[in-house]
């Protein structure tokens, strides 16, 4: 039984061993050469060149999402790199291959309307962000939360807002009570 352990426990780190060879990254613990990194990428881009275009085309996509996810979580993000909605939409069409005027077709959408939203004339509502994540399979809640940022930047932008709101104070309300 023992034996059968040790022959287990041999074979799974065989397994990790191999699986990390093949890890990528500049800070993963390995020491490599450079042949063995030249290697690893050539390993790669072998790789990445069997996958079909509608692999290639998800991943493309998967990546737009990843930094709307990134950006969503990015503490450092501050009013002067604000990345509007507009920014991804225009990332996912590059991918597709389709221009403003052809998407907002596809979202019965009127292209000059559209324009509205993405400069702000219009609210960016849960409809819209419904559209866009039908269309571009993403999660609903992901474009409103950018949304959701951007606005809470952009009163954080306006000094004037901490006076506007600091009315709202409940100490205030106990004082004149």
């Amino acid at each position: 039984m023992d034996k059968n352990r040790k022959m287990e426990k041999q074979a799974n780190d065989n397994r990790k061993t191999k699986a990390a060879d093949l890890t990528i990254g500049p800070n993963d613990g390995n020491n490599r050469s450079k042949e063995k990194t030249e290697e690893i990428a050539a390993l790669a881009k072998l790789h990445n060149s069997k996958r079909s275009v509608e692999r290639l085309r998800r991943n493309a996509m998967l990546a737009v999402q990843y930094r709307m996810e990134h950006y969503v979580n990015d503490d450092l993000v501050t009013y002067e790199t604000i990345y509007a909605i507009e920014d991804f939409v225009k990332d996912f069409l590059k991918v597709l291959g389709i221009n403003k005027g052809v998407f907002a077709g596809y979202i019965e959408m009127d292209s000059s309307n559209l324009n509205k939203y993405y400069r702000s004339e219009r609210r960016f509502n849960i409809e819209l962000a419904l559209k866009f994540a039908y269309f571009f399979h993403t999660p609903v809640d992901l474009w409103l939360k950018v949304q959701m940022k951007n606005d809470l930047l952009g009163l954080q932008k306006e000094e004037e807002a901490a006076d506007k709101y600091r009315k709202y104070d409940y100490e205030k309300v106990l004082l004149i009570a």
